[in-house]
């Protein structure tokens, strides 16, 4: 009887993972890897987005090992439709891209890890146990690229307008045309045109609809 029990205890210390790729020989390669562990055990396998997304809901798996391109949908995509479902599911990458603007992207999104693909069998197993216990884990190499995309996003300067410019898209925003907008201003209609073309160059937009949404992006309009 004890031995039963303490079979169904380390079975319920178990981390469950699902692996996604569309790849079966590296897919069925990683799983039996993982399953040589008796921490660790597959739940599932899936060969794309949208099953791997089915997979999550159904098995609540502690983690998801996905690859970042996968037929229908990338990894990343499919981290964000789960993140919307509120999962507990926590997300592993893994990709042959290394470059910094995909490594932020996933950070960004909510993976707890992203790995080479090529990363040895052991180190992936070990990524799995420390994410299931609240870590982030991202290779050296990667921190570096991570570090490097965050501070390039850090220097790109937010558009200024002027306080001229920001009346006349706030008064735009209020549903006031050109000839309304000159009349209250005391300015003339090409005046107020050429405010709004300043505005569409800094704020990367071709019209007024699209320049309102993002100044309230931007916290540029109250």
């Amino acid at each position: 009887m004890s031995r039963d029990r303490s079979a169904e205890g380390r079975a319920s210390e178990r981390v469950t993972v699902v692996v996604a790729d569309d790849h079966p020989v590296y897919r069925d390669g990683l799983t039996k890897a993982i399953e040589a562990h008796d921490d660790l055990e597959v739940v599932g396998q899936t060969a794309d987005g949208a099953a791997t997304l089915a997979a999550v809901r159904t098995l609540q798996p502690d983690i998801a090992v996905v690859d970042l391109q996968l037929p229908d949908m990338d990894g990343i995509d499919v981290l964000t439709a789960a993140a919307k479902e509120e999962t507990s599911t926590r997300f592993l990458i893994v990709s042959a891209f290394d470059d910094s603007a995909t490594v932020y992207r996933a950070v960004e999104a909510g993976a707890c890890a992203y790995l080479p693909k090529v990363s040895p069998a052991a180190d992936l197993c070990e990524a799995i146990r420390a994410v299931a216990h609240g870590h982030t884990v991202i290779p050296p190499a990667m921190q570096t690229a991570l570090a490097t995309e965050i501070r390039r996003r850090q220097q790109v300067t937010e558009p200024v307008l002027t306080p001229r410019e920001t009346e006349v898209l706030a008064l735009t925003a209020d549903g006031l045309s050109a000839p309304e907008i000159a009349e209250r201003l005391f300015v003339g209609v090409t005046t107020v045109k050429s405010h709004l073309q300043h505005v569409y160059v800094k704020l990367d937009v071709s019209d007024r609809a699209a320049a309102v949404a993002r100044a309230h992006r931007l916290g540029l309009l109250r």
